[in-house]
């Protein structure tokens, strides 16, 4: 995240402070491949509802349909996803079947000539060639899941990377990444296949979105979806990110960063396929900032400096990011007329004690950041963010985030907001993507006084973050779903402050 500079700026002012309180190459494609840690990133992956109104759904059970997969000699091997993986293919080729036609003109929809096909290590029946005769269970392996247009069929690895998913994520989630891989195959139907492979990338991410509402809202007569398997269909485009060590969009086979990819799983979400066709010729937006391999901290502070410099003092996460936020807001409140005085940070310990603030009750503050008016101070886990700071999924911009939310509180209150609930919350969301905007590279560190910018990942982090902060389902409105939540921050990110309106 850092860059160690400390020049003077010029701050470029955004208006309307006031107003805001009213491709693959040859025929076969990159496939998908799960990268992060293990670790449920600070409740990334919720294993129970513990908000009011939360629902526990009941598990449905979903008989193997026989021709739908080959699985070989073998035959079906797991039966906690076999059946709901045939169902799930089965759905997806009925939704296609539908949505091409009205997507692309009226053209039909041709079911995949050469099938579906688990490979396991000992499988004996031939898988179709991608370029060569057969298809090995290394080949497979290596992708987790791919679309071959040579021979037009797709595979799965049904031993390691295929169960591991479903472990992690659950079976529905897993659905939602076949269902971006059959994105390749409409691809190739609507004669896009040469494209760029970031947008391949994209668009098949957007397709999967489009199928999940689709299945989400009732309209499939096969499988089902919740709230809990949205959330998890989200978080599965954060586990097929692009490496954070890559070249970004230098690498002629980028698919995207976990920012990236959620935000075009939503747009197909909310926009359905049409939304997602002209995704090569009006391609949405991407946001590229390459890992910086210089980095002594290799994009991710320290939350607190163990040998600050007696010169420039200390980096980290509990100075840089604090001192970011005050630049950026100070200086916009004052040129709006508006009085705010930043608010002080002051860190407690995970068991306490806890601070006192009226209004907050002393249990909610463990684990969090909290902004307290009445005294104009932000209190924070210091236990919880070091284990944030720290954790493979999270890092340094997971606190960035929840001490920026912190932040926007106070910003709330100085604009004596009468936004309340997961409105107000949502509104954190977005005021926190707009000081983001503010701090990503490049930055003209000799038109600025300032001491930090994002680096590869963090933009991830910070969803991974608001996904893991969110309200279970979409019906208890706390603090917003991990959907609303994420569709807050990306437009703060990427328009600003002038569109939290």
């Amino acid at each position: 995240m850092p860059k160690l500079a400390i020049v003077q700026r010029r701050f470029i002012l955004l208006t309307g402070l006031l107003a805001i309180v009213a491709a693959a190459c040859g025929a076969t494609e990159p496939g998908v491949t799960a990268v992060g840690s293990q670790r449920d990133g600070g409740g990334l992956i919720p294993t129970e509802s513990t908000q009011p109104g939360d629902t526990v759904p009941v598990e449905r059970t979903y008989e193997v349909i026989d021709g739908v997969v080959d699985f070989g000699e073998a035959g079906p091997q797991h039966p906690e996803y076999d059946g709901f993986l045939t169902a799930a293919f089965g759905d997806i080729q009925s939704f296609w079947a539908e949505a091409f036609p009205e997507a692309y003109g009226g053209a039909a929809f041709e079911p995949l000539s050469g099938g579906i096909y688990a490979a396991y290590p000992d499988r004996q029946s031939p898988i179709p060639g991608c370029g060569k005769p057969e298809s090995s269970y290394q080949d497979v392996a290596d992708g987790a899941a791919f679309y071959c247009i040579d021979g037009d069929f797709m595979a799965y690895d049904d031993t390691g990377a295929l169960p591991g998913l479903v472990e992690l994520l659950g079976k529905e989630a897993v659905a939602i990444v076949l269902a971006h891989e059959f994105g390749h195959a409409i691809q190739a139907r609507a004669g896009e296949w040469n494209n760029q492979t970031v947008y391949k990338e994209q668009q098949a991410d957007c397709f999967a979105g489009a199928w999940t509402a689709h299945v989400a809202s009732g309209g499939s007569d096969l499988i089902t979806f919740d709230d809990a398997d949205v959330r998890a269909g989200l978080i599965a485009m954060i586990y097929v990110r692009d490496p954070i060590e890559g070249e970004g969009l230098n690498d002629p086979n980028a698919h995207g960063t976990g920012f990236d990819r959620v935000g075009a799983f939503q747009d197909g979400f909310v926009g359905g396929p049409t939304r997602c066709v002209p995704f090569f010729t009006d391609p949405p937006p991407l946001v590229d900032i390459p890992f910086d391999p210089s980095d002594p901290n290799a994009g991710n502070l320290p939350l607190v400096d163990p040998a600050p410099d007696a010169t420039n003092g200390p980096v980290d996460i509990v100075t840089l990011i604090p001192l970011s936020l005050q630049l950026f807001w100070v200086e916009l409140a004052a040129a709006n007329s508006v009085a705010f005085t930043p608010p002080t940070l002051v860190p407690f310990p995970t068991g306490g004690p806890f601070p006192s603030c009226a209004g907050i009750d002393e249990t909610a503050y463990s684990g969090n950041v909290l902004y307290c008016p009445g005294d104009n101070t932000i209190y924070w886990d210091q236990d919880v963010m070091l284990e944030l700071s720290l954790d493979q999924l999270t890092g340094d911009m997971s606190v960035g985030y929840l001490f920026s939310n912190a932040y926007s509180e106070a910003v709330q209150v100085a604009l004596a907001s009468t936004r309340t609930g997961e409105t107000r919350a949502l509104f954190n969301d977005c005021l926190t993507g707009a000081w983001v905007a503010y701090i990503v590279p490049p930055i003209d560190f000799n038109a600025r006084e300032d001491t930090l910018q994002l680096s590869a990942g963090d933009l991830d982090e910070a969803v991974v973050t608001a996904v893991g902060r969110s309200d279970v389902s979409t019906d208890t409105n706390v603090v917003g779903s991990a959907f609303e939540k994420i569709d807050a921050f990306r437009k703060g990110v990427l328009g600003g402050l002038n569109v939290c309106q």
